[in-house]
């Protein structure tokens, strides 16, 4: 822990807390997520934010704690404290499981609310030891199993999918010493939205992408895959397991990519309604497959369609996904309604795939500046997160991180509009971020 604010009077308050992860472009969710536990166990709520960085005023919440590692051994390393290195999700889960602080305070908590709930991006690492303890989410265990990439690999054949020709070695060096075929894709065991994960033409690109691995993926198998140059598209599916054998698609997206790197997405897909058949079948597969693992929630899939006609499954993620809040947000369903009904074995309606469709178009980007060691220029907070949602055609912008600060890696900001027109709407999208991501930002000189 290296900074928190919390009530002094959290240990007497009429409230009940619960720890949130979902943050920045998630973050007005949790009011949706405090209002149905309110509504379940008739008593008032309020959520601890668990945080990778603290926020900049703009985003400043009553409760939070910061967890971030990677800050102070890099801080100490330069002996800097104005360096924003953001953490993935899974090692924010990790640092608040170890931590002495949360676990005394989860004791505490569950003394005098009774349960204590645990509401992530992803279930990932995620593993707090005390039986008062709910995760708002699947099992921790079956998640963290299916995020590994060559567990993916493993269930598309096992159920009898076509996929991406690959090999697999047991270390870097086994690699660099048997991999003769150029050009390849390369990815580590623990990777997502493309990082970690990168084209290699020479082997010079090979003892570049060594070096920026995380220690864990240093430790892990990696996946090299045939390099794929045809492709025409890049679809997400979302869906949702609400018992064995039920699993049911709710979401087909277009990935919005940069190079490699998952940026956001674009609703809905422009796939013909064969290839969406084609992915959404694959999907109900894996699903009900995941049904029998015990996974229950939300879960999705990236598909690689290339011009040749070819549809590739290529990432099962056993989480919420990017596209989360926009999904959340525009279904004609409460899904988070269905997220609970789900994790506290509440009876499920009838639903089809239809029943959480819109009828406008949505896109969100991230605000990623292309390169690292960049400072943030501005604070911005432009428009209501809501509003794309409310008023077609809206849109909203912000940098949650405080302004004067090097970003060194990851991503801090988010855009999202909607309108009318798929063209429209993404042609808007990418002029938007481009713009903002140059005001916003500048290379650091120091």
């Amino acid at each position: 822990m290296i900074k928190s604010k919390l009530s002094p009077t959290l240990e007497s308050d009429e409230y009940s807390y619960f720890f949130t992860m979902l943050t920045d472009k998630y973050e007005p969710l949790n009011k949706r997520w405090q209002e149905g536990l309110e509504k379940r166990f008739n008593k008032p709520f309020k959520p601890i934010h668990i945080l990778p960085f603290h926020h900049n005023s703009n985003f400043a919440e009553d409760n939070f704690v910061v967890f971030n590692a990677r800050f102070e051994e890099l801080s100490k390393k330069m002996n800097r404290t104005d360096i924003i290195p953001l953490i993935y999700p899974e090692e924010l889960n990790r640092q608040f499981s170890e931590s002495k602080f949360i676990n005394d305070l989860v004791k505490k908590l569950a003394k005098k609310q009774g349960k204590v709930f645990i509401l992530s991006f992803t279930d990932v690492w995620l593993d707090v030891d005390d039986p008062n303890v709910v995760l708002l989410g699947p099992d921790n265990k079956v998640a963290s199993f299916y995020d590994a990439k060559l567990e993916h690999t493993k269930t598309f054949k096992k159920l009898g999918m076509e996929t991406i020709k690959s090999k697999v070695y047991k270390d870097f060096d086994e690699l660099l010493n048997r991999h003769k075929d150029y050009p390849f894709f390369l990815s580590a065991t623990y990777s997502s939205g493309g990082t970690e994960s990168k084209a290699i033409f020479t082997a010079e690109d090979l003892n570049a992408y060594y070096p920026s691995l995380r220690p864990i993926n240093k430790k892990h198998p990696l996946i090299a895959a045939e390099l794929i140059d045809d492709i025409v598209s890049a679809p997400n599916t979302t869906a949702i397991i609400t018992g064995e054998g039920q699993t049911l698609v709710i979401s087909i997206s277009d990935q919005i990519l940069r190079n490699n790197q998952y940026m956001g997405n674009i609703y809905p897909s422009k796939l013909s309604q064969i290839k969406r058949k084609i992915i959404s079948e694959m999907t109900l597969k894996v699903g009900d497959y995941l049904s029998k693992q015990g996974y229950r929630g939300l879960f999705g899939m990236d598909f690689l369609i290339t011009k040749s006609g070819k549809c590739y499954p290529v990432d099962l993620n056993p989480r919420r996904q990017g596209g989360y809040y926009c999904v959340a947000m525009s279904s004609k369903v409460d899904l988070i309604e269905l997220e609970l009904a789900t994790i506290f074995g509440e009876p499920i309606p009838k639903l089809k795939y239809k029943d959480f469709q819109c009828d406008y178009c949505w896109a969100h980007s991230k605000l990623t500046p292309y390169f690292s060691n960049m400072k943030i220029l501005e604070e911005v907070k432009e428009g209501d997160p809501l509003g794309p949602f409310k008023n077609i055609g809206e849109s909203y912008k912000a940098i949650y991180y405080p302004k004067d600060y090097v970003l060194i890696v990851g991503n801090p900001g988010f855009y999202l509009t909607s309108g009318e027109s798929y063209k429209d709407v993404k042609a808007k999208l990418f002029y938007e971020t481009e713009k903002t991501i140059s005001d916003s930002y500048e290379l650091y000189e120091g």
